[in-house]
This record gives C-alpha cells, structure tokens and sequence, in this order.
C-alpha cells in the first residue's frame, strides 16, 4: 500500500492549545562559529588589508543564513554562520505537504532557535570564517490517539458462534444490500485481504458495491467488524475494542461502491470527502487478522462483516474520545444510532501474520479530532 505520510502542524497561539497541551520539546540554540586566528605578519609579505576572504561558513541543516561577521582590521570579514532551527523558530520549512490534505496536531511544540553569525577574521591573511550554528532542538512529539487495538485474537472468550449463527445486523429498508465480487457471504476471505503470511497488519481492502439507500441518505460509512470477537467478549472488556477494525465515513450518497486496494490516509484519497480511519496502516483499511501472533494461533475461524450505513446527514459528528473505547467503536455506536437503514456482507478468515515487526506496537495513528473542538491536541483533522 501506499504510504502517504502527514503534515505535522505545530500550532503556538496560546487560544488554540489547552493548558494540557503544552510544549515538551527543547529548544537548541546553535552556537556561533569560533573566532580564526590571523596570519603571522612579515616584511615584504601580504598586506593586512585587503586579504584573501575567509571561507563562508557551511550551512545548517534546514536553517536560513545568520548575518556575516563583522569585518576586522585589515583582513576580509569571515563567512556568516548558518542559522539552526526548525521552522517553529525562525528555520526552514516542517516536514512537506500530504496530497491527503489531513493534520495531525501535535501537543508539544518543536523548535530550535538560530546560531549565532561566524566571527571576523583578524589582521593579515582573513581567518576562516565562523562554522554554521547547530541544528536547533529537536521537536516534542505528537501525542498518541486513539484506544483501540490489535487485530481480534482468539482463544481468551472461547469459541464464538459461526458466521451463520450469529445475529444478523442489517435494519431498514430490505432492499439496502451490499456484496462482493471478491469472496461469497460467509466464505473465507482471500488472503490479500488479510494479514495472512505478511508482516502484520498488511493487507489490502476487497472491492465493495451497495444498493442506493433509502429516500432521505445523505451520506454512507462503511465499518469492518471482527464479528467473533464482538460476540466472544463483554463491552467492559478491553478486548471488545479489538472486534472493530477499519472506519470510512462522510461517503456522499451518489457513490455506492468502493475500490479494491484503497490508499491509506485520513483524508481519502479513493472517494472525494470521505474520511477513513484505523489504528493501523496510516488510518487506512486494517483486514482480518484474528492470528496477528503467529505464535498464539487459534483452532477456529472468525467472522467479519462489512457493514454500510445509510446515514441522514451529510457528515457525521464525532465525538469526543473516551478512554477505554476505540475510535472505530464510537463512530460506529454513532452510526448504529442515527442509520436509516443498514447492510452488511460478511466473510470469514483464520489469517496468521508473519509476524509484527518492531515498532507497529503499540499503534500510533492519532484519533479524529471531535467536531465540537473539545480536544486542540494529539488528533488528527481535516485541512481547512
């Protein structure tokens, strides 16, 4: 999948962050480059004035020229040294825009002030000029969002019902039906849709089509349940988190289906002015995974459903977090609530990862900001 990787917006007016937001990251100021010391004079030798300029000083990393030294007598002033610093003070640009148009708004603030401009050389032959200020401190980083977790383990509930046991979710309209061309209801789910045999959570999303909802749908949202999981585990448990995977909401009611292999993104970059989410894979679609430790393997299949809304409204108001509950499970209660009608295609998988490299737990991805802007910080949004 493609990786499409976020502008990080570092936002310093004191109304915007809360005091729990505050700044963490420390902020190097580069030092000014050393003074050189000046050639031995002697008859009939080069002139103090006039001499041969000092080299400049070498650039810092991402930082904008320091003023030149001040020239000294007789000799040529030394190079100015570069100033340090990020752009959060004085310096170069952050980190390049995302054709996604999301922000991630950090909690702490990075920064770094400039160095100091190189000193002049003294009388005969100029001295170097000064070194470029260091790179200025390094930025706090992001704080983390959003609970949730891994994919659906098996085992700790016991054996779930199968697929055609459990209860059916679909409401409404009998005629809002939505299916796939990649497998058949209640037929293992193809392995490229899973984490299977790949690092986890690899895997890319099946081609989805539905029929148009009922009369008043002004938008759709599409949510990926571990079904087994949801059923094996109390909501009080912190393992009912793990039965919700994937989230795409705000899908404008002229479209009805969704592409196989979709982009990553909290933006989408498949359907124009949807939004997606997931603890993994750069908000993007997280498959079944219900082995995500190979070394931990269960004895039985689980049961996934795709399942659509059809929402009266356009876009969908989040909510503000709540700590034991993942992003994906909110919204979904959200939708559960408000759907005119609800469809849902389901699948099943025994998928095993190869195994999870280092650094994917725990998840990073930051949780969607709440639409009544309760949290300024550590969360991520749309670009206005």
């Amino acid at each position: 999948m493609t990786k499409i990787s976020r502008v990080v917006v570092g936002l310093a007016m004191a109304g915007l962050l809360g005091s729990a937001c505050s700044s963490s990251g420390s902020n190097g100021a580069g030092g000014g480059g050393a003074t050189s010391t000046g050639g031995k004079s002697s008859a009939g030798g080069t002139p103090g004035a006039g001499g041969k300029s000092g080299n400049g000083g070498a650039p810092a990393s991402g930082g904008t020229p320091g003023n030149g030294g001040a020239t000294s007598s007789g000799g040529a002033a030394g190079g100015g040294g570069a100033a340090g610093g990020s752009a959060a003070a004085g310096g170069g640009s952050g980190n390049g825009g995302t054709p996604s148009g999301e922000i991630v708004i950090p909690c702490a603030m990075p920064g770094g002030a400039g160095g100091g401009a190189g000193a002049a050389g003294a009388g005969g032959k100029a001295g170097g000029g000064g070194g470029g200020g260091a790179k200025g401190g390094a930025g706090g980083t992001s704080a983390a969002g959003g609970g949730g977790g891994m994919a659906g383990a098996g085992g700790m509930g016991g054996a779930p019902p199968t697929c055609q046991e459990l209860p059916a979710l679909a409401t409404g309209a009998t005629s809002f039906t939505v299916s796939s061309t990649a497998f058949s209801s209640c037929a293992p789910i193809p392995a490229e849709n899973t984490c299977d045999q790949k690092p986890f959570p690899q895997g890319i999303s099946p081609p989805l089509k539905w029929t148009a909802g009922p009369a008043g749908t002004m938008s759709y949202a599409v949510v990926l349940k571990d079904l087994s999981v949801i059923a094996r585990y109390a909501p009080s448990d912190a393992n009912y988190n793990k039965g919700f995977h994937y989230v795409m909401w705000d899908i404008p009611p002229s479209v009805t289906e969704l592409p196989a292999n979709m982009k990553d993104g909290f933006v989408s970059l498949d359907v124009a002015g949807a939004l997606q989410w997931s603890n993994f894979n750069d908000y993007g679609y997280f498959g079944p995974c219900p082995n995500f430790d190979p070394t931990m393997p269960t004895s039985y299949d689980d049961s996934y459903a795709f399942v659509v809304y059809a929402l009266p409204t356009a876009t969908t108001t989040i909510p503000a977090s709540q700590m034991g509950i993942s992003p994906v499970r909110q919204l979904d209660g959200v939708f559960q609530k408000s759907a005119l009608a609800t469809a849902e295609y389901r699948g099943t998988s025994r998928a095993a990862s190869s195994g999870i490299p280092a650094g994917t737990l725990p998840p990073k991805d930051a949780a969607p900001c709440p639409s009544d802007g309760s949290l300024m910080c550590g969360c991520v949004m749309r670009a206005k």
